[in-house]
C-alpha cells in the first residue's frame, strides 16, 4: 500500500478538571452553541454539568489550534448514531474530532483526513467485573481478563474497555454494534473481527495512554501502519 504522506498527526489534548472556579465553567460555557449549553443543564449534579462543559470548551480550543477559527465559531452536526463532525458550511472538510469525558477529566483527539476515536475511564475496581466482561467482551478477551494477575485485572478490563469505545466512536457507530463483534488483543493493542465481518484489522492503528494514576484512555486511528501515526499530547492545566 502506498502511503501518500510518511506520518499523520493525531493531537490529543486532555485536561484534569480539579475544582474549576465558577468564573472558569462560566467562561468555558460562553464558547458553547445554544444547543450544548442546553445539554449541560441536563446534567443533575454540577460536577457532571462543569466536566461537560469542559470538555466541549477543550475539543473547541483543540480545533482553534489547528483549524484557525475563534472557539466560539466552530458549529457541529450530529451523524446518525450520534457521533459529532464539524459542519459543512465551516469550511475544514478535512478536520476530525473526538471527545471523551469521565467525572473530573476531560480529553480529545483533533486529526487531520483519517477517522479518530477516544475514550476516557476512571479506573474503578468495583466496576471491572467479569460479569460485566462477560455481557459486553468477546470470548478471547474474557479470558485475558481472566488470565491476568487479581490485582492488575482492573487495569486489564479498562484497557479494553477504552479500546473498544475508542474504536465503535471512530467508525462513528457507536452501541449499534455489538461489542463482542470484534477482538482486542493487549501489549501490543491490536484488533481483530468476527468471520464475516467486513473491516480490515490492517487498517487500524490503536494507542494507550496513562494521562494519570487513576485514569486509562485509548485513541483509535483508521489508518494503514504502513503510514506510522505521530501523537502529540497537549495536556491543559485547569484553573482552580
Amino acid at each position: 500500500m502506498i502511503c501518500t504522506s510518511r506520518s499523520t498527526e493525531v493531537a490529543v489534548w486532555w485536561m484534569r478538571l480539579g475544582s474549576p472556579s465558577a468564573a472558569a465553567v462560566k467562561q468555558w460555557r460562553a464558547c458553547l452553541d445554544p444547543s450544548e449549553q442546553a445539554q449541560a443543564d441536563k446534567f443533575y449534579f454540577q460536577d457532571d454539568r462543569s466536566t461537560y462543559v469542559a470538555a466541549h470548551w477543550l475539543v473547541r480550543s483543540a480545533l482553534t489550534s489547528v483549524g484557525s477559527l475563534p472557539p466560539a465559531n466552530w458549529r457541529f452536526i450530529v451523524e446518525e448514531h450520534g457521533k459529532p463532525k464539524i459542519d459543512r458550511a465551516i469550511g475544514r472538510p478535512k478536520l476530525r474530532f473526538n471527545l471523551s469525558h469521565t467525572r473530573g477529566f476531560v480529553a480529545c483527539a483533533v486529526s487531520v483526513g483519517v477517522d479518530v476515536g477516544i475514550d476516557v475511564e476512571t479506573l474503578t475496581p468495583s466496576r471491572a467485573s467479569l460479569d460485566t466482561a462477560e455481557r459486553y467482551f468477546s470470548p478471547s478477551e474474557v479470558a485475558i481478563l481472566r488470565g491476568a494477575p487479581p490485582d492488575e485485572q482492573a487495569e486489564c478490563f479498562f484497557r479494553l474497555w477504552t479500546l473498544k469505545e475508542a474504536f465503535i466512536k471512530a467508525t462513528g457507530e457507536g452501541l449499534s454494534r455489538p461489542l463482542d463483534s470484534f477482538s482486542f488483543s493487549l501489549n501490543p493493542a491490536s484488533i481483530s473481527f468476527s468471520q464475516g465481518e467486513a473491516d480490515d484489522a490492517t487498517q487500524w492503528q490503536f494507542i494507550e495512554q496513562r494521562p494519570s494514576p487513576q485514569h486509562v484512555l485509548a485513541l483509535a486511528v483508521r489508518k494503514p501502519a504502513s503510514c506510522p501515526v505521530t501523537l502529540s499530547v497537549c495536556q491543559v492545566r485547569s484553573p482552580e
